[in-house]
């Protein structure tokens, strides 16, 4: 039997959608270094573009209403249990920005057992644009590298499919779903908002997660001086560093 594909077309749509695009460029106007979890940029081609705005919805009740009400209960509904909502972001990928490395998202949550990652499209995601490209069938934790991204003979052994989205669609990444993309070659943005989850009862929410993020973070690029966004060292771009050499103890944005 061939598994059910992981796409969910027109999950956020009519004036949610219209409302989601306002918030993203508002959020992707915050300076660099200003938001306390994150507010990453990276240098392209033609200067310098945010790649990351991390637990946007920290500090955007727009963001905090979308993920806690109908993107939370799509992952509810795909896990099967209630769900507790412990991290979310927004990656930007302007013309020429950078893409990820093979990866899983549970090796990325350290103290997770069980994850279920939704990514919303903002704008059109397409191959030239950098969409994510997934490999099904896969249920257990892949061999990787010292970044932390899955090996290239294993990565070279899977079927890998795109996920082609138009604004307001959604692909459902579980925790161990293998996903990759590639760097943004059109001339369009490709920008994407992706909510995580853990079932309820685990006791995993988000105090818990970004405090082990910070700290894993902080270890992690100590010991190999590598720019990181996430706990795995899987963005392919380069690093501007922020006005206060990294995240702000306190935001400082709008």
């Amino acid at each position: 039997m061939t598994a059910p594909s992981p796409i969910r077309r027109s999950v956020v749509r009519g004036p949610e959608l219209e409302a989601l695009r306002v918030w993203t460029d508002e959020v992707e106007t915050w300076p660099v270094g200003s938001h306390r979890w994150g507010q990453y940029a990276e240098r392209t081609a033609t200067g310098e573009a945010i790649c990351r705005t991390e637990n946007v919805s920290a500090c955007h009740g727009g963001f905090a209403g979308l993920t806690s009400g109908t993107l939370a209960a799509l992952a509810a509904s795909v896990l099967g249990v209630g769900v507790v909502g412990f991290k979310d972001k927004i990656n930007y990928k302007q013309p020429g920005g950078a893409g990820f490395s093979p990866h899983q998202d549970l090796a990325a949550y350290p103290g997770a057992s069980s994850v279920m990652s939704i990514l919303v499209a903002v704008d059109e995601c397409t191959t030239a644009s950098g969409c994510i490209w997934f490999a099904a069938g896969v249920d257990e934790l892949l061999a990787t590298d010292d970044r932390g991204v899955v090996v290239a003979d294993v990565v070279s052994s899977l079927s890998w499919s795109p996920a082609e989205l138009a604004p307001g669609d959604a692909v459902c990444l579980g925790g161990l779903t293998p996903h990759f993309s590639e760097a943004n070659k059109s001339s369009a943005s490709r920008r994407v908002l992706v909510a995580s989850y853990a079932p309820e009862g685990e006791g995993y929410d988000r105090a818990r997660y970004y405090s082990a993020r910070q700290a894993e973070m902080a270890q992690a690029t100590a010991r190999d001086e590598r720019f990181r966004i996430s706990t795995l060292a899987d963005f392919e771009g380069f690093e501007v560093p922020g006005q206060h050499g990294g995240p702000a103890e306190t935001c400082w944005h709008p």
